[in-house]
């Protein structure tokens, strides 16, 4: 089976269905508007179930992603390579109750929009700041520049500012 754009999470979990496939990178529009090429698909491969009482979405999201380098511009390839372990859940309070030991998707209406999820997951993979493997060194092999300290102007104690101006007089 493909990548269906949403899924229904009930019968989804009791049949214990399996995605995998490719899913083309232009087909995820916040994601495709941070690459610097939309060519390629991302490789996914999720199994949902039933665990611990509650729906799940296990597997892995991989994938070259092409991204541009933020110190010298330069596309280059950055590897994807992700486990997701989904708790899809149908209200906030079991959404909280997860939240310590796994990762809990809300699913409204028992409809989970499998796509965005996945671009969700990638959007959250990315590097904050890309750079390529040659500027990473480069950045990596320069001590760290403290930054100037500016002193504050010496300014004249106003006692004796005034002890001059009495002097003076």
């Amino acid at each position: 089976m493909g990548i269906p754009t949403r899924i229904r999470v009930s019968s989804a979990a009791a049949q214990a269905e399996r995605y995998d496939g490719g899913l083309p990178l232009k087909s995820l529009p916040r994601l495709a508007g941070l690459l610097a090429d939309v060519g390629g698909a991302l490789e996914v491969s999720l199994q949902a179930q039933m665990r611990e009482g509650h729906a799940a979405l296990q597997g892995s999201l991989g994938g070259s992603l092409t991204l541009a380098c933020k110190r010298c511009g330069k596309s280059y390839a950055w590897p994807l390579e992700t486990e997701v372990d989904w708790r899809l859940v149908a209200d906030e309070a079991s959404e909280r109750a997860l939240m310590q030991e796994f990762e809990p998707l809300l699913v409204e209406d028992d409809e989970l929009q499998l796509r965005e999820a996945i671009e969700d997951e990638v959007l959250l993979c990315l590097p904050m700041l890309p750079r390529c493997e040659s500027c990473e060194n480069m950045v990596a092999s320069q001590p760290e520049a403290a930054a100037p300290v500016e002193e504050e102007p010496r300014r004249e104690n106003p006692f004796a500012a005034l002890k001059k101006q009495l002097k003076s007089d």
